[in-house]
């Protein structure tokens, strides 16, 4: 049973501990706190410049997409949707092309796999469609949602609707609703005074907030009494959707026997016999105090610079967290941002370079560690938030990086 540290707790790093201990290795995973999860919309994109299973060959020249195949991107979707569907959140996709899914600004974004209360292909093309917020609830316009008209489909407003549960002395969060709704046991109840309002509307748009534990069973039993489709649209932070996910890798986690160990500083340890060319531990530091962690491979998934994933000190220098590897970037911080906001910025391109087996690359070019992998927003060459290639890249180079790991 090979032993394998994995470091960072976003999509990257969860799942490639989900698939490693579900091949048969003894995976740690160290995390200094929560992953980016919860800041996103539950969704996958994979490639929103054309059909996703193109995205290894469009992808420019450095980019993390031309690390990994065709096939090893679609074997990473198709477990990750696996996976899913096992701890009851179940996705879905159209093959070889991207969803259109609506935001809460009234416009329609692509994605490759989506949560099925998220999708609007249950909706007839002639359906009269309704939005509606929640009363008490202001991370969610409903007017504001209508006024894109969702890819020019004629959108009525509704009132917000009443939430299930009395308003409190503030304002509530999406957390809030959606533990109301995953504690309600009758739900009719709460359709029957949504009704009222729905009258005439034959498919309802509302924000992410219809359960987090519970989800598919709130979900389905408003749709039940309500007899209409009912399609969630994820708001701001903290987003129900990406904290579903994130319960859910988790649950794959826990059950695959991965070792989960949060609020811990993760420092790389080399091995002295290797000459230098092995890490042989990962030591995490802890309130508790120092305990390390022995290993034959490591995956880093730390992410970018928001995550901690590398840092640039006050000359310009930047490396990564654990390891201290050296950062692909511009060494003049004048260059680091373009003048225009809506300009790609170069920062975003910042991170490690890695070899086809996705090991970081030092400085001389040859891969810095014979047994140390990267994975998801830590590596170089993407402006994933443009290219709509976030969590595509996330699986796809963690599942490749497992693969490498364990060979």
């Amino acid at each position: 049973m090979k032993q394998l540290v994995v470091v960072g707790a976003g999509l990257a790093g969860l799942y490639a501990s989900c698939l490693a201990a579900r091949r048969g290795s003894d995976v740690t995973l160290l995390t200094s706190g929560r992953g980016g999860l919860g800041l996103s919309s539950g969704r996958i994109e994979v490639w929103s410049r054309g059909p996703p299973d193109r995205a290894p060959s469009e992808a420019p020249r450095g980019h993390p997409y031309r690390r990994v195949s065709a096939s090893d991107l679609r074997a990473a979707v198709d477990e990750f949707r696996d996976m899913m569907t096992e701890q009851g959140l179940p996705y879905e996709q159209r093959p070889g092309a991207n969803l259109l899914l609506p935001t809460a600004l009234g416009a329609l974004r692509a994605a490759a796999l989506t949560p099925g209360s998220q999708s609007l292909s249950r909706i007839p093309p002639e359906a009269q469609l309704g939005v509606a917020g929640v009363e008490g609830f202001r991370d969610f316009s409903a007017p504001l949602a209508a006024a894109g008209k969702l890819g020019r489909r004629p959108v009525r407003v509704i009132p917000d609707l009443p939430p299930p549960s009395p308003p409190g002395h503030r304002d509530l969060y999406s957390t809030d609703l959606a533990t109301q709704f995953d504690s309600r046991e009758d739900l009719e109840e709460v359709a029957q005074r949504w009704s009222v309002a729905l009258r005439g509307v034959e498919a309802l748009l509302m924000p992410a907030v219809l359960g987090w534990r519970h989800h598919a069973k709130v979900h389905h039993t408003l749709e039940q009494h309500l007899g209409i489709p009912i399609v969630e649209i994820p708001t701001l932070p903290p987003s129900v959707p990406g904290l579903r996910l994130e319960r859910a890798l988790h649950l794959a986690a826990f059950a695959a026997g991965v070792d989960y160990v949060e609020g811990s500083r993760a420092v790389g340890r080399v091995a002295g016999r290797s000459r230098g060319r092995r890490a042989d531990a990962v030591a995490a530091f802890t309130p508790g105090g120092m305990r390390v962690y022995p290993a034959q491979a490591v995956i880093l998934a730390t992410g970018g610079a928001l995550h901690g994933g590398w840092r640039l000190n006050s000359e310009g220098e930047g490396r990564e967290s654990v390891f201290g590897l050296p950062l692909a970037h511009q060494a003049d911080g004048g260059e680091w941002t373009a003048p225009q906001m809506a300009s790609p910025q170069p920062y975003s391109y910042f991170g490690l370079r890695v070899d086809r087996d996705l090991r970081p690359l030092a400085a001389d070019g040859t891969p810095a560690f014979e047994n140390v992998f990267a994975a998801g927003g830590i590596l170089a060459g993407a402006d994933r938030t443009r290219d709509g290639s976030r969590q595509g890249i996330d699986l796809a180079t963690a599942y490749r990086a497992v693969r490498a790991a364990l060979e």
